[in-house]
């Protein structure tokens, strides 16, 4: 209990600094770019089943951000992985977001296990 209170203690310190305002918007475009993704994938392609869907679904919700970080490089910024990882994380969020409401997977919760559980 103590280091929960710790570590909760250390996130509500400096809520500011936490995460930077461009990761959030990496993450965000990223997941929605991955929920349509998975979205389309689900309604055109049935022989797929979940997990290769989720993989489709988040690689190509993470092209447009490895094509914006190469823009990046080009034009005199520089090259972030902290983006691309904002935007890989993103994108794995989207797809496990569009097959939960696609009905592939239920969150199940008992005891001390949180599963993800679905009909393939």
């Amino acid at each position: 209990m103590r280091t929960v209170f710790l570590l909760m203690l250390i996130l509500v310190a400096k809520p500011s600094l936490a995460i930077e305002p461009d990761k959030v918007s990496h993450f965000a475009g990223s997941s929605a770019l991955g929920l349509v993704a998975d979205s389309v994938a689900y309604h055109t392609a049935t022989q797929m089943g979940p997990g290769e869907r989720m993989a489709v679904s988040s690689g190509v919700a993470l092209v447009p951000g490895f094509i914006i970080e190469c823009v990046d490089e080009f034009s005199g910024y520089h090259f972030s992985w902290a983006d691309l990882l904002a935007d890989a994380l993103g994108a794995g969020t989207g797809s496990v977001a569009g097959e939960l409401l696609n009905g592939q997977f239920w969150i199940s919760a008992s005891g001390r296990q949180v599963r993800l559980i679905g009909h393939w």
